[in-house]
């Protein structure tokens, strides 16, 4: 059927009435019957919308028929969508069906014809690799990860608007071939209005480049994609020029494209005894690669190459050609880690909770921000990254808004399985139950309007999650009174309680301190009841926290790192197991609130609430990174500041607060004079009235070498009123408030949430008064404090950290301090030490001047400015550092810099007669600036350290020294591969 003419319209709208009067007739019969009263209300729901939809078309001009009806395709398809759901619960009662099926028919022949434009395509290619050829590469959670976007696209996208066309390659399946012809086959079908996702999960590398390169690539190396059959005798990686001509020939229509990189192709080779957790790199192929094995031609060389300046590719991932959205699992020099235990990559796992738990539509930035937030909570050495070429794309929605807002409930019925179920799962953000934690729902009948929806008294009785699947979760119904439920029935149902699982934490170490606190943590709770905060899982894959008991001290860290995170508690004593025990309480208080996120199917969507950072020197709203470094001025460092503006977009009034997660685990929510502000439509408020945000790195961090300083601001946003300082945390070791310090009204659900991660323990015996629809988002501000910078002195020390003393030198006329990694890696990117010294981390580790606590990076770097001659330091005239740290006898240091062209070992260290170590740089490289040579740039020396255990003869610093004569990479290549020979 068509629409041609006025005539042909008014057929058609002559039938829709027909087929709406016909369907009285079945309906009342139903009624007459039916056992089920809901059933009958949710068809004449259902019907007396599609009468509305009929009468809308009748409203319209037959011009806007002609033309088309796109904003009521929507209605009517949700409408229809409604039908459907009641078809399948219709028990066969064909009469329904039939008339249903009618109305269905004309609706369509309406619409069909006037569509004007098509449905949108969003092409996906999504290649996950666990399984090598080689087993010493396989990894665990790549083929997880994918299966898990997958699950989510084919749930979650945008049906009315969007069709969907799918291509996921896993393992064997992703050769290099197949991945290059997905690219050309598959998304390059995609138009103008069109989307496209390459989502890659699997190991990242770097590869010998052609000479041609060179004058591209100064150290030799493309960042390359590793295939399944790459690291084969004929097969190659994917390079990263290959990439971007790929993007290029996918943008050539122009649709909206956006790439995810979960692993990494760099890294600053550090890997820590204890760490379990799989990097997603492989070691550079060094095999000589002929030219004809690229997809592109030499001549294109050029244009497939991004800038060297590391700030305007963080990734390392250098993609200049087509318009695309990068989002990276890490920084350029770290490296992408797997989710020990769960069989997944940090960046993957969280980049997916952020999607699940988000009702629709998120900005990259958004996206971005909590994504990074809670990545960076766990890994601080991870750092995801969003890249854009076009800067407005950061504010565009993810996808470019294919994927589809959800309903403010979920529907209950008892599916095939014979088990009640919530049609959300997984995909949807519904958590699984753990530790004796689960979701708990109020229910609803079916025709419940969204106001019952949010009053507690409405409710005909609750439900709680026994397992949670992909796309629907199992659950248990309690209906009071209601004994033999009929499996015909159906609910609306409402997220009431959120599980707060108590964190793992692994203990080990020493017998003595392990067992004191093992007995204190059966005691921690209230009434001598195990801890509510912190269990002891079976293996550390399961623990998010350690607490090591060694030599006499407790010492909190994570699972992967050796460093501590707050300071060590010396003694192995009854008050002191107590102690530890209860800092790990307070630090999982934290880390759950960090992580609080609404998973039921919120309406608040993320621009409902705008969240704006205002600085007075410079604009940063635009900023991937927020990393705040205070500004040397009028002879002093002056701390960064800001003003912090929300504004309400929407039409109704909302309820919000900000929270301030300090990185010494306190949490207080001092930015308005209430526990929320109530903005009113397009109403904005300013956080501490309108004064500046002064952040700050702690004088007694600073002053120990700590640099940087992380908080986390937490935005939440309720339809109803809520006081966020129930979320209040002091300083680790203050006093805990008594259950009668603890004051909450306990009158929305929210609040009752908020009470429960501070006082687990505490259970309100009143019900809620309402249940809170609420969202929350964070961001995450390092605050970077520099150390001072020293003149080197003709004559006399001078120190430049606590235990690290620069000796006097006879010439040289520069100024140095001490830095970190993050800090210089926006002027040099992974150009800090060559892959051959991050390819065998058993025996050549970078060294750091200082021991810092768990969240920071920690003194690895010296850094010369101001530099009048780098040629004046010489083997004859060496630049020296003492540092009280200590070397074992099989321990060498190695100094390393980066001259814009080659890295060039600088000097070595060994171990003093006193027990420090004396460093030696015979020579400085050239200036850097913009990863190239300049004079007005500066010297940056990293620092590796040799260990030389199992070797067949001693390797000593002298041996070192030898390598040093040559003053190309080929220097350090020779020793490497001296240092291999003696393994």
């Amino acid at each position: 059927m068509s629409i041609n003419s006025e005539t042909d319209a008014k057929a058609i709208l002559a039938q829709l009435r027909e087929a709406d009067l016909k369907l009285n007739r079945p309906i009342i019969q139903v009624a007459m019957q039916s056992e089920s009263k809901t059933r009958v209300e949710a068809f004449n729901k259902a019907r007396s919308q599609i009468a509305v939809q009929i009468r809308e078309i009748e409203n319209r001009t037959i011009s806007e028929l002609l033309t088309g009806l796109k904003s009521n395709e929507a209605s009517l398809q949700k409408g229809i969508d409604n039908l459907n759901r009641e078809i399948e619960t219709a028990n066969n009662i064909a009469k329904i069906t039939q008339a249903i099926d009618k109305i269905l028919s004309i609706v369509t022949a309406v619409l069909s014809p006037t569509r004007g434009i098509e449905s949108r395509k969003l092409y996906a290619l999504l290649v996950g690799i666990d399984k090598y050829p080689n087993p010493n590469h396989c990894l665990q959670g790549c083929v997880n990860d994918i299966t898990a976007i997958e699950e989510y696209l084919n749930e979650r996208f945008d049906k009315e608007e969007y069709q969907l066309h799918l291509q996921t390659l896993k393992d064997e399946q992703a050769t290099r071939e197949a991945i290059i012809n997905g690219f050309r086959n598959h998304l390059c079908q995609a138009g103008r209005d069109d989307v496209v996702l390459f989502y890659y999960s699997g190991h990242g590398s770097q590869e010998s480049a052609p000479k041609e390169f060179w004058q591209i690539e100064p150290d030799g190396l493309d960042e390359t994609l590793v295939c399944y059959d790459s690291r084969t005798e004929n097969g190659w990686d994917l390079a990263d020029k290959e990439l971007a001509k790929l993007i290029t020939e996918v943008g050539e229509k122009d649709p909206h494209i956006t790439l995810i990189l979960d692993c990494c192709h760099s890294g600053s080779g550090s890997r820590d005894q204890m760490e379990k957790a799989k990097e997603r790199r492989l070691d550079t192929d060094k095999r000589s690669r002929p030219l004809d094995s690229f997809i592109f031609k030499l001549e294109d060389l050029e244009k497939l190459s991004g800038t060297r300046d590391p700030e305007k590719h963080s990734t390392g991932w250098k993609i200049p050609t087509g318009r695309h959205v990068l989002l990276a699992a890490c920084r350029d020099y770290e490296t992408a880690k797997e989710y020990p235990g769960k069989f997944r990559g940090y960046f993957s796992y969280f980049l997916m909770d952020t999607l699940a738990k988000a009702n629709g539509k998120l900005t990259y930035r958004d996206l971005f921000a909590r994504t990074n937030a809670i990545v960076r909570s766990e890994r601080p050495d991870q750092s995801p990254q969003l890249e854009v070429n076009h800067i407005e794309d950061g504010n565009k929605f993810f996808l470019d808004g294919a994927i589809a807002e959800v309903e403010s409930y979920f529907i209950v019925n008892h599916d095939k399985t014979s088990a009640w179920v919530i049609e959300g799962g997984a995909v949807h953000g519904v958590q699984p139950p753990k530790n004796g934690e689960t979701t708990l729902l109020a229910l609803f009948k079916f025709d419940a309007n969204n106001d019952d929806l949010r009053d507690p008294s409405k409710s005909v009785g609750t439900a709680k999650v026994t397992d949670v699947l992909p796309t629907k979760s199992k659950i248990d119904i309690d209906i009071e009174g209601v004994e033999n439920l009929s499996t015909d029935t159906t609910f609306k149902a409402v997220v009431t309680s959120l599980p707060l699982p108590p964190l793992g934490v692994y203990f080990e170490g020493d017998e003595a301190g392990v067992n004191l606190a093992r007995e204190h943590l059966k005691i921690a709770g209230l009434d001598s009841k195990p801890s509510a905060y912190v269990r002891e899982p079976e293996d550390i894959d399961n623990a998010e926290f350690r607490l090591l008991c060694r030599n006499n001290q407790y010492i909190i860290t994570r699972p992967t790192d050796e460093r501590p995170l707050v300071a060590q508690i010396d003694g192995y004593t009854p008050d002191n197991a107590d102690k530890a025990i209860k800092r790990l309480e307070h630090i999982a208080r934290w880390t759950t609130i960090t992580q609080l996120a609404n998973t039921s199917a919120t309406q608040i969507k993320a621009a409902d609430m705008k969240m704006e950072l205002i600085f007075a020197d410079e604009d940063l709203s635009q900023s991937q990174q927020m990393r705040l470094q205070y500004k040397y001025q009028d002879g002093k460092w002056q701390n960064p500041e800001f003003k912090l503006k929300l504004t309400n977009t929407t039409n109704k009034p909302l309820y919000c607060a900000l929270v301030n997660l300090s990185d010494s685990f306190s949490i207080s929510a001092p930015f308005f004079t209430t526990g929320s502000v109530r903005l009113e439509k397009g109403q904005e408020a300013y956080a501490l009235d309108g004064e500046e945000l002064v952040l700050q790195v702690p004088d007694k961090y600073w002053e120990q070498g700590i640099t940087e300083y992380k908080d986390v601001i937490k935005l939440i946003v309720s339809n109803n009123e809520f006081d966020a300082r129930l979320l209040n945390q002091d300083k680790l070791d203050a006093p805990r408030p008594t259950t009668k310090d603890i004051e909450s009204s306990n009158q929305s659900s929210l609040e009752r949430l908020m009470n429960r991660t501070q006082n687990r323990e505490i259970r309100a015996k009143s019900e809620a008064v309402s249940f809170d629809d609420w969202y929350a988002e964070e961001i995450t501000i390092t605050t970077v404090r520099p150390l001072d910078s020293t003149p080197v002195s003709q004559e006399q020390e001078r120190q430049l950290a606590t235990g690290v003393i620069l000796q006097p030198h006879p010439s040289l006329i520069a100024n140095v301090r001490l830095t970190t990694l993050p800090q210089v890696s926006q002027y040099l990117g992974n150009k800090i030490v060559p892959p051959i010294l991050r390819e065998n981390p058993e025996v050549i580790q970078p060294f750091q001047f200082t021991t810092s606590r768990g969240t920071d990076p920690g003194l690895s770097v010296l850094e010369l400015t101001e530099v009048a001659d780098y040629a004046i330091v010489t083997s004859d005239a060496p630049l020296k550092l003492l540092v009280d740290r200590q070397l074992a006898n099989n321990e060498y240091l190695l100094a390393v810099g980066y001259d814009g062209e080659f890295f060039l070992p600088l000097g070595s260290g060994k171990a003093t007669t006193n027990g420090k170590i004396e460093i030696e740089l015979e020579r400085l490289p050239a200036p850097v600036s913009e990863g190239e040579r300049s004079l007005q740039g500066s010297i940056r020396i990293f620092f590796q350290k040799v260990i030389s255990q199992g070797l067949g003869r001693e390797f000593n610093c002298d041996r070192l020294s030898y390598f040093l004569s040559e003053q190309t990479t080929v220097g350090l290549e020779a020793l490497v591969t001296a240092i291999r020979l003696q393994k």
